[in-house]
């Protein structure tokens, strides 16, 4: 049947958002879909997804469902959508920085505390330390023996001097290979990266600073525990460690909101 003249065409449908109150449950679908593909390595960081027109007639979605999904993985960090002579949407390796930067706000937004997110450091690495001890992989100890070593060249430079104890923390878990750790951890360093460095300018400006070669003191003590294969007392050294720089950190408030 013809339409009428003068008639109002109904706009063409598709399969996905064909209502338009569908239209953002159609978008968060389709980034699903190629969030999968990403995570799962069918589409290799650095190289552009297919083009707009591709996307829109392998998902049946309209443009504006396809950027509303494109829009969602790049607020993930997922990808990259770029101007120019190289425009197209570029696949990103994913990062940690979104989850952790997420899991603050949604921390503050349930007054969680520094306390806490140092708290629940402590039931992560202790159990990573015991692994390594009993591992005592060489290669994995000279990784942690050049960076104590790099720590105890910076102590003239407080800021690199907290830079590197950082990563000597996030070592000790990367290198005990539970991926789901390294990911926790991750995300709770991140967070006290962030409190840990507006606490160092605060201390700095009451002419106070971290006493580095005491904490240095610590990590070469834990690593020297690794390496001897002491699994039981590098654990409860470790976790004296983190109590530490818990109470240091907080400065002797236990009640100090996280903010991401």
């Amino acid at each position: 049947m013809k339409t009428p003249v003068g008639a109002v065409r109904p706009p063409t449908m598709h399969p996905i958002d064909s209502d338009v109150t569908l239209v953002p449950k159609a978008a968060e679908l389709v980034a699903r879909r190629l969030r999968g593909e990403i995570v799962r390595g069918e589409t290799p960081v650095g190289e552009p997804l297919a083009s707009e027109k591709d996307l829109m007639e392998r998902f049946g979605v309209s443009r504006p469902t396809l950027r509303a999904a494109l829009r969602i993985l790049e607020t993930q960090s997922l990808v990259e959508v770029r101007r120019g002579s190289r425009g197209g949407t570029w696949v990103c390796e994913p990062s940690i920085d979104v989850t952790a930067r997420r899991a603050g706000a949604f921390l503050q937004y349930h007054r969680a505390t520094v306390d806490d997110v140092h708290r629940a450091r402590a039931l992560v690495e202790p159990p990573a330390v015991v692994v390594l001890a009993n591992r005592r992989d060489p290669g994995q100890l000279a990784r942690l023996q050049a960076t104590l070593d790099e720590e105890a060249a910076a102590f003239s430079d407080m800021a690199l001097v907290r830079t590197i104890g950082e990563r000597f923390h996030a070592e000790i878990v990367e290198l005990a290979g539970n991926q789901t750790l390294i990911v926790f951890s991750s995300m709770l360093q991140e967070i006290i990266d962030n409190q840990t460095a507006r606490a160092q300018v605060h201390r700095r400006e009451q002419g106070i600073e971290r006493a580095a070669p005491m904490m240095h003191a610590e990590h070469l003590r834990t690593l020297e525990l690794i390496a001897a294969g002491a699994a039981d007392e590098a654990e409860q050294h470790w976790r004296a460690h983190l109590e530490h720089v818990r109470t240091r950190v907080a400065d002797g408030d236990d009640n100090l909101d996280v903010v991401s």
